[in-house]
């Protein structure tokens, strides 16, 4: 059975590149616009005018001091900051592909990320400086070809301002065949890496085009928004990069996360919207530190990068009056539903979005009747050509019909509406029962002292079966004890079926490990809880 959106089929306008796209529509963006403001510095700001020109200045800048290509690729391994979005587009208007880095990778990962999409030119932050040069000499990356944002260079390395937004030449951004529009990458994103090694994701300008074109109305129109989501994280390549651009959203940029920090920037700069993880929004319903800002402004929250328990969805729009949207996606496809904030209360995750199709199969690849739920395979013109330089990974996940296999466990009800339910590889097994960890996470969650929760199950020799455990984060203020343990223990098996009871225990974190997206690592926290057994 193959599901079909219930949208008409919308014909995207064609393009010859997604600068002009930016720059030449209808939305008629004043040039004085401010589009990118630091919120560390407001001196540090960009108009509409003002980006343009420097993306110009940057892709001349990447011709002129590196001769750059199509298809080369410059890497950027930074912290979010007002020029990133230049250097990033400058790239791509230059011909080349921009990847992006997670600034908080180790020396180790930095250098695999390197080595994976065989980057050119690195583009660092001074605060990413030191990994990056480390990173640099294990896969032999020159320096010469590694820049920092700024104007201050460090160990000899030199500064974007001096380099490539020097002078005043401004490049013709180079056109596109329609076919290169479809299938040349322009920005390498990459996975969460919650299976393994990262993969670098290729997306076309062409989806990108379909991301920001298919809907008729972005509702953040006309928003102020916070952008402290990182930029390496797909969402803000589509809000940040672009929307922002496209639609002249004023966007204040946040460097580095802390809750009061971001509670402070919505309250002084009167923010609107922004795009967040489900940690940051449960620390919003059930913190109390929440409590010491006016945060009225803020309207309308789109979450991103995992699964929102729907108790805390009503939670924190019962307490701060917030319409959450739980956006499903992955960095593969980005807009494959159409949600809004009534759906996200109701637990749904939206219907297919105009161009979409869908299949729901069992572990056999054969589709399941309306109703049950299986593996969600999707097809649509958002959904990426695969994984960089990695075809056997590209042919393990995208099949030769066209369609992703996402690897997450869904339902589809009678009316088309779609339900996500967990992650396929998070299944725990107790003997012949099957328990996905959102069924005992779910519980967890409605207890006032959890901020945060994640199951998995725990392999155990004596019973040659995994037992249920879960990993609690506490709200602000609580702090662990024996009774503590022991209270949530008693709430969640009291309140679960017998064969889904934590026979394997609650353990009580300070923090979890997470991916760059805020997922939190389950392979990591099973590694370690098999640790402590065999220890």
């Amino acid at each position: 059975m193959v599901y079909k959106s219930k949208y008409p089929t919308k014909i995207v306008p064609k393009a010859t590149s997604i600068y002009n796209v930016l720059f030449n529509n209808d939305n008629q963006v004043p040039k004085d616009r401010l589009i990118y403001i630091d919120i560390e510095d407001t001196s540090k700001n960009l108009t509409h005018g003002q980006v343009e020109i420097q993306i110009r200045k940057a892709a001349a800048g990447f011709m002129r001091e590196f001769n750059l290509k199509k298809g080369d690729v410059v890497a950027i391994c930074s912290p979010n900051q007002v020029d990133y979005p230049v250097v990033l587009h400058g790239a791509v208007c230059a011909g080349g592909v921009a990847a992006a880095i997670d600034q908080m990778s180790s020396v180790d990962l930095i250098a695999a990320d390197l080595d994976t999409v065989q980057a050119k030119i690195l583009i660092v932050h001074k605060d990413t400086l030191d990994n990056s040069l480390a990173a640099a000499k294990l896969v032999g990356f020159p320096e010469s070809n590694i820049l920092v944002f700024g104007d201050h260079g460090s160990n000899g390395i030199r500064t974007v301002n001096e380099t490539i937004l020097k002078g005043d030449e401004l490049a013709t951004p180079l056109e596109f065949t329609e076919q290169e529009m479809m299938n040349d990458p322009a920005y390498l994103y990459f996975t969460s890496g919650t299976t393994g090694r990262k993969k670098a994701v290729m997306i076309t300008q062409n989806n990108i085009l379909n991301s920001m074109l298919l809907k008729n109305d972005w509702s953040i129109k006309n928003m102020n928004i916070l952008a402290y989501t990182e930029y390496h994280h797909a969402s803000s390549l589509l809000t940040v990069m672009h929307l922002s651009i496209y639609l002249g959203l004023t966007t204040f940029v946040m460097a580095h996360y802390t809750l009061p920090k971001l509670c402070a920037a919505i309250e002084k700069f009167k923010i609107n919207f922004t795009a967040t993880q489900p940690f940051i929004i449960s620390a919003l319903a059930k913190d109390s530190i929440a409590n010491d800002y006016d945060l009225s402004s803020l309207k309308y929250v789109i979450c991103c990068g995992a699964a929102l328990d729907n108790s805390v969805t009503l939670t924190v729009k019962e307490r701060l009056g917030l319409s959450i949207l739980n956006g499903y996606g992955m960095t593969e496809v980005l807009g494959l539903f159409d949600t809004d904030p009534e759906i996200t209360e109701a637990n749904g995750i939206g219907y297919l979005a105009a161009g979409f199709s869908a299949r729901i199969v069992d572990d056999e690849g054969k589709d399941v009747p309306t109703g049950q739920m299986g593996e969600l395979w999707v097809k649509g013109p958002t959904v990426s050509r695969g994984y960089y330089r990695n075809p056997e990974a590209t042919n393990a996940t995208f099949d030769p019909d066209g369609y992703l296999h996402t690897g997450d466990l869904v339902r589809c009800d009678d009316n088309g509406m779609f339900y996500y339910v967990d992650r396929f590889k998070d299944l725990i097994k107790y003997h012949l029962c099957h328990i996905y960890p959102s069924d005992i996470e779910n519980v967890l969650m409605t207890h006032p002292k959890v901020a945060e929760c994640a199951a998995i199950g725990v392999y155990y020799p004596e019973f040659t079966t995994e037992l249920p455990r879960a990993y609690v984060h506490l709200v602000h203020g609580e702090k662990y004890t024996e009774q503590v343990e022991r209270e949530l223990q008693e709430y969640a098996d009291s309140r679960l079926d017998n064969e889904k009871r934590l026979r394997g225990g609650i353990v009580i974190v300070d923090s979890f490990p997470r991916t760059a997206s805020g997922k939190i690592q389950r392979r990591i926290l099973r590694q370690e809880a098999k640790r402590s057994i065999l220890a």
